[in-house]
């Protein structure tokens, strides 16, 4: 008897059930060799951990364990790591310190298992704490203990500090360690710092025979996705096609990503066909690329491709599908991979049934839309925002403002997302009524209540209703400030005619040594424009474009021409438009030809209508309207009538416009 339960105590795990673990613990206990002999408390403890449901009995045997061995605390410690509850880990290890007070546990394996229960559970201060017991104890020279102390900072950007200093002070590193550091780099949005490390690898600053390997490249290319940074991507490519790496499967499939994303879907589609094997996340990654550029058509070969080599399909295959009908607006194809999902029995799950909303919105069916949204039994806040934001989208604006009645009486608590829906929908109709109505909810809401996007979207959504003064107030009592806050207030003076005020916030906010950017000077350019203020106009683009490096774009020099041709002074307009760094396009035209009319600068005019004639650019009904009317004033009534028959030709509608107007008291 005692030899067989010995050899049972050494057999595969799978062979027992809890039944038979229950068995062999009794017949332990009788015969007395449970708790006298270690080993078979040691084996025991492993096979009761093995699986997670004997891990009550592993933890009830260990519990009554009256003196548990040096071997049986190593063991539960690592086994726990395992299970679904990290902070059991940490009720271990502190009856340890309990009971070996004279002996610490010196095991690194025991600490390595505490910093991934650290990193599971965000617990910033216990993994420092578990950090300085490992060097009070002298285990700081075990590279594997050290490599997961690194990947505990590395996850966290505000620790990234720290992880520098592990990384700085190890006195070995092994590819673990690179990879380790290389992760936390591009987590805390570090690129450079990462492809930094990566040359000093090849440089062999950490000794000849420590060398990149296969998820080194994955890590990087994946960062260079992330963090925009595809011509370092492509470097890596190169490096990748020379060591032979390119042949991997996670390598190739990181760089289809990475060219899908940027748009190069020939180079993905390259790299695709001559993968000499592809798995599932190959296809994914493929489809998913043609549905990111639109090309719906493509994505559905490929998916029927894949499905008659049997590589089968998952969940990320459908998404992928139903985003590229989204992207393409093809509600035809979007119905079709719909009905392929009922038809194969396919459960629609949060994220399907979310794709599935907004694939039916983008394409203008908000009726399919709320189908799906009914149909969904779960009450998840994703399913609402997709569908608040489906209408939105559509222009249903108080349909998306009804949903969050409805999200009210049902319990739910609004995320930041549904907010932002809202917060559109009031802009959008102008509904002032409903926007401080929720503004009043965000500021008795203590989760949202300091969300710096949501203080934006407040600003922005006031600002399009003409209530300034109300944007004015948030914008004041923000605790912090972004460029987009500034902007929005700016912007926001801007289109309500206050340019004075818009200059005074830009000077405030480079007083504050907060950078501008593009869409900050189109603010305060078109602030300038509307009160007027030429040279304020003239002295800020020339800071933008010296001062801040920002490349104009037609909207900027938009405004320097209109707030030109505004003032009267015609020939500067002329000479700016010649000095543009980049092409005259239509509306640029049409101002300077109505300025010279409104001016009576005829040839000038006239001058504009011949040139634009030349260029490459398909004339609208309005540019004949235009034409037409220079030519009329100048008295070329045969040329007028020419006009009049190629605008006559066209088929282009006026859409009817629509108004909005919101009383409040």
């Amino acid at each position: 008897m005692r030899q067989r339960l010995t050899h049972l105590l050494h057999q595969n795990p799978n062979l027992f059930s809890p039944q038979n673990l229950l068995q062999i613990q009794t017949q332990l206990t009788v015969t007395g060799r449970l708790y006298s002999d270690p080993t078979c408390l040691t084996a025991l403890l492993n096979l009761t951990l093995s699986t997670p449901s004997t891990f009550h009995q592993a933890t009830a045997l260990f519990t009554h364990t009256q003196q548990p061995n040096a071997h049986t605390w190593p063991i539960m410690v690592r086994r726990l790591n395992l299970d679904a509850d990290p902070f059991r880990i940490f009720s271990v290890f502190k009856a340890m310190q309990r009971l070996k007070r004279n002996d610490p546990v010196r095991d690194p394996y025991v600490f390595a298992s505490l910093n991934k229960a650290c990193n599971k559970l965000s617990a910033t201060r216990e993994g420092k704490s578990v950090h300085c017991h490992v060097v009070r104890l002298g285990l700081d020279y075990n590279v594997n203990l050290l490599n997961s102390i690194l990947n505990f900072y590395s996850c966290c950007k505000s620790l990234i500090g720290y992880a520098c200093n592990v990384f700085d002070t190890m006195p070995h590193r092994t590819v673990v360690t690179i990879n380790g550091m290389l992760s936390g780099f591009v987590k805390s949005n570090m690129l450079d710092e990462g492809i930094s490390l990566f040359n000093q690898v090849l440089g062999c600053s950490f000794g000849l025979e420590l060398k990149p390997n296969y998820i080194t490249l994955v890590i990087l290319i994946s960062g260079c996705v992330e963090l925009a940074g595809f011509i370092v991507g492509k470097a890596l490519h190169s490096y990748c096609s020379k060591t032979g790496l390119d042949l991997v499967n996670e390598v190739c499939n990181a760089l289809i990503d990475l060219y899908s994303k940027f748009g190069h879907i020939g180079e993905a589609a390259s790299m695709f066909n001559e993968m000499p094997e592809r798995d599932l996340v190959s296809w994914n990654s493929m489809i998913s690329g043609y549905a990111g550029v639109g090309d719906c058509r493509k994505a559905f070969y490929l998916f029927r491709e894949m499905k008659g080599g049997n590589v089968g399909f998952d969940r990320v295959s459908l998404i992928s599908l139903i985003s590229a009908a989204a992207n393409s607006r093809d509600l035809s194809m979007g119905k079709v991979v719909h009905g392929y999902m009922t038809a194969a029995g396919t459960e629609i799950t949060v994220a399907i049934g979310t794709a599935l909303i907004d694939m039916y919105s983008k394409c203008g069916s908000t009726k399919c839309a709320k189908k799906v949204f009914d149909e969904l039994k779960d009450e998840s806040i994703v399913l609402w925002n997709s569908m608040i934001h489906g209408y939105v989208k559509c222009g249903h604006n108080q349909e998306a403002l009804e949903l969050f009645n409805l999200i009210q009486s049902r319990k739910l608590r609004p995320d930041e997302i549904t907010m932002v829906g809202l917060i559109l929908a009031c802009r959008n109709s102008s509904d002032l009524s409903h926007g401080i109505g929720i503004h009043s909810y965000l500021e008795n809401d203590i989760h949202l209540q300091g969300s710096i996007i949501l203080h934006n979207a407040l600003i922005d959504m006031y600002a399009k209703c003409g209530s300034m003064s109300r944007a004015k107030v948030v914008f004041d009592k923000m605790p912090r400030k972004d460029i987009v806050s500034w902007t929005s207030i700016i912007v926001g003076h801007a289109i309500n005619g206050e340019g004075k005020e818009a200059i005074l916030a830009f000077r405030k906010m480079c007083a504050e040594k907060v950078e501008p950017n593009s869409v900050t000077f189109i603010g305060v350019l078109s602030a300038c424009d509307h009160a007027g203020l030429v040279e304020e106009g003239l002295h800020l683009y020339n800071a933008m474009c010296r001062l801040y490096h920002i490349k104009p774009r037609i909207e900027h020099c938009g405004c320097i021409i209109d707030m030109l041709v505004r003032a009267g002074r015609l020939e500067e307009a002329h000479k700016f438009v010649k000095s543009m760094p980049i092409e005259l396009n239509a509306v640029v035209w049409r101002m300077l030809v109505n300025a010279c009319r409104v001016h009576g600068d005829f040839g000038g005019g006239l001058c504009l209508v011949s040139g634009f004639k030349d260029l490459n650019t398909l004339h609208g009904a309005e540019d004949h309207v235009v034409s037409s009317n220079i030519l009329a004033d100048a008295g070329r009534w045969d040329d007028v009538l020419k006009e009049r028959s190629l605008m006559a030709t066209r088929t282009n509608t006026k859409v009817a416009g629509k108004s909005f107007i919101s009383v409040f008291r």
